[in-house]
C-alpha cells in the first residue's frame, strides 16, 4: 500500500478549510476600505484601488467575497429602484382597503 497515496486522499477529502483560519477583523476592515475607495472613484472601478483590492483578496475567503459583493450589488440596485416616493406608494397601497373598484382609506 502506497502511504503517500492514502495521505493525499485524506487531505483531498477534508475539503476547503480556508475559512477556518481567516482574520475576521482584518477582512471586514479590508472590505470597508475597498468599498469606500470604489465609491470614491468616478466610474466605480475596483481596479483603481489596487492596495485595497489586494488586502481584500488576501484577508477574505472566496465565499465571503462572493456573498458580500452580491449583497453590495443588490443594495446599490435597491437604492436606485426604491426611492422614498416608491416606498411611500407601496406602504400607502398596503394600508388601503380596496372594495371592488373603489377604495376606502383608513384614518
Amino acid at each position: 500500500v502506497n502511504m503517500s497515496y492514502l495521505s493525499e486522499n485524506k487531505y483531498f477529502l477534508l475539503g476547503n478549510n480556508q475559512q477556518l483560519g481567516w482574520n475576521k477583523k482584518l477582512c471586514f476592515e479590508a472590505r470597508d476600505t475597498l468599498f469606500d475607495c470604489v465609491d470614491a472613484q468616478p466610474n466605480g472601478n475596483k481596479l483603481r484601488c489596487p492596495d485595497e483590492l489586494y488586502a481584500y483578496e488576501m484577508w477574505c475567503p472566496n465565499e465571503f467575497r462572493l456573498i458580500h459583493s452580491a449583497q453590495r450589488r443588490k443594495q446599490k440596485l435597491d437604492d436606485i429602484v426604491y426611492d422614498q416616493n416608491a416606498l411611500d406608494k407601496v406602504n400607502r397601497d398596503k394600508q388601503t382597503i380596496f372594495k371592488g373598484h373603489s377604495y376606502v382609506e383608513q384614518k
